[in-house]
């Protein structure tokens, strides 16, 4: 069976909230990087709700960076909310969870 992710994006105005479904590995980072780049270019804010995303490989955290530093630098901001443990532990282990931003 193929790894999948289903991204789905809500327009809250100067907000956007990237709805993620699945896991997001190597398989999935390609579409994950293009629609991430793509929403943060539209969004001052950009909101990812992992409340059901499953799995998160070194690939999807490259991808997470890329948008943090370039949410960074046009003056915008990149949120996570909705994290399960198991996701929290691997940012908690990568050293991610001090670099983004965690919202309830």
């Amino acid at each position: 069976m193929a790894a999948s992710l289903d991204m789905k994006l809500i327009n809250k105005g100067e907000e956007g909230e990237l709805l993620l479904t699945g896991k997001l590995d190597t398989q999935t980072s390609v579409e994950a990087e293009e629609y991430f780049d793509e929403a943060s270019d539209r969004f001052d804010h950009l909101v990812l709700n992992m409340a059901d995303l499953s799995y998160i490989s070194s690939a999807g955290l490259r991808i997470l960076k890329k948008t943090h530093i370039k949410m960074n630098k046009k003056g915008g901001m990149l949120s996570l909310k909705n994290v399960n443990d198991n996701i929290m532990e691997v940012f908690e282990i990568t050293g991610f969870a001090g670099l983004l931003n965690f919202i309830a």
